[in-house]
């Protein structure tokens, strides 16, 4: 599982630097990425408090 989270903090550096230099791909990876986190985020919740999005 760390590998998995650790590419979410690689993905969403990419997309910081991408910001900072102003590349035309940043926005779909972004997009990319988010979807990425949220799959992540509801794969890996075990709190019995649910998120609801």
């Amino acid at each position: 599982m760390p590998a998995v989270m650790f590419s979410m903090f690689v993905l969403w550096t990419v997309v910081l630097t991408g910001v900072f230099l102003r590349k035309r791909w940043t926005i779909p990876l972004s997009l990319v990425t988010l979807g990425w986190t949220v799959i992540l985020l509801r794969m890996h919740m075990t709190d019995p408090i649910p998120l609801n999005f």
